[in-house]
């Protein structure tokens, strides 16, 4: 039977997780028009030789650098064609996209997509890729990232988790239409539901050990023990984030959370939880203030566009680059304080 505290090791590590996961999740907003349907037809006539600022464009976003983070790595993910020479909407083609929009926050949009474009270009399957499958690719592209970037939104705007992943789930099926949602996120949205209802037996205090174990092992039947292991620690990561945003949501002090986190996760864990509230606090400090800088900054009728632009970089100084790509991404869509 496994113990209602999770172990100190295990309680380290989820500590670690929700830390990582709070820093590293600045998300990425695109400036480049994207189209809202998968079926908006050809962009542009991608058969002709790309232009030379295009061509520029994808160089400089297939050239390895020191902060390339996609150095020395192998493409993941793939184009396939049907028998007609149609491409296939598979979780391979989202895997694919995912792979170049990993380079979000280091490279433009513009650039992350002529890469993809040039790697379609000169990878396509046999017997070649035809123009018009070539634009359908590509709308199914700015589709997903336009569907990605709105999601984000969703998420962070949202303030209750259930109502979030509803809309989010109906957003999906509304842009892409019923199979290609499917096809790229079914398989995520089982594992989601699955490590939901594990959620609400962990959180559920009411439930005896015995019982939370019996429907624990009931919901996990058609699992093998790997991936049984797998969602049980995500269901934590999971509880651990919820109990987050309700300490917050309801000003939990500092104390009560200490206490509440120990019993579940035990003291060291309890205790990097208790760093990251305050390294959460801080950020959220600096941004409150380099928000009223900025607004400021822009209501000064006084200062030419020059300034203004000199002024607004200036107070982008105080941050460190990973934190100016947080801060870019707020200030994009519209998630500053005041905005």
């Amino acid at each position: 039977m496994r113990p209602k505290a999770l172990t100190i090791a295990a309680g380290l590590a989820l500590a670690a997780v929700v830390s990582a996961w709070w820093w590293g999740s600045a998300p990425w907003i695109g400036s480049k028009p994207l189209v809202s349907e998968v079926d908006a037809g050809p962009i542009s006539d991608p058969g002709e030789s790309a232009p030379q600022d295009e061509r520029t464009a994808i160089a400089s976003a297939t050239a390895p650098s020191s902060g390339d983070s996609l150095r020395d790595t192998e493409v993941d993910g793939a184009l396939r064609l049907d028998a007609g020479g149609q491409p296939l909407p598979d979780r391979e083609l989202r895997r694919l996209f995912d792979y170049f929009l990993a380079r979000s926050g280091e490279q433009s949009p513009e650039a992350i997509r002529s890469a993809l474009l040039g790697y379609l270009q000169g990878h396509a399957p046999a017997p070649g890729l035809r123009p018009e499958a070539l634009a359908t690719v590509l709308a199914w592209f700015d589709a997903y990232v336009a569907l990605e970037r709105d999601s984000i939104s969703i998420a962070q705007r949202e303030t209750e988790p259930a109502a979030a992943v509803a809309r989010v789930r109906a957003l999906r099926r509304e842009r892409l239409g019923q199979v290609l949602a499917d096809n790229w996120y079914a398989q995520e949205e089982r594992d989601y539901d699955r490590a939901d209802a594990r959620r609400k037996l962990w959180a559920d205090r009411s439930l005896a050990p015995a019982t939370r174990e019996r429907r624990l092992a009931e919901l996990d039947a058609d699992l093998d023990p790997q991936q049984r292991e797998l969602q049980a620690q995500s269901a934590q990561l999971d509880v651990a984030m919820q109990q987050s945003r309700e300490f917050e949501r309801n000003r939990t002090d500092a104390g009560t959370r200490f206490v509440e986190r120990e019993a579940l996760y035990g003291r060291e864990a309890a205790q990097r939880l208790a760093e990251l509230d305050q390294r959460k606090a801080r950020w959220n400090d600096r941004v409150r203030s380099y928000a009223a800088q900025r607004q400021r900054v822009l209501a000064d009728v006084d200062l030419s566009d020059a300034q203004r632009q000199q002024r607004l970089s200036g107070l982008m100084q105080g941050f460190d680059p990973n934190e100016r790509r947080r801060v870019d991404a707020l200030t994009r869509n519209g998630m500053l304080p005041g905005q």
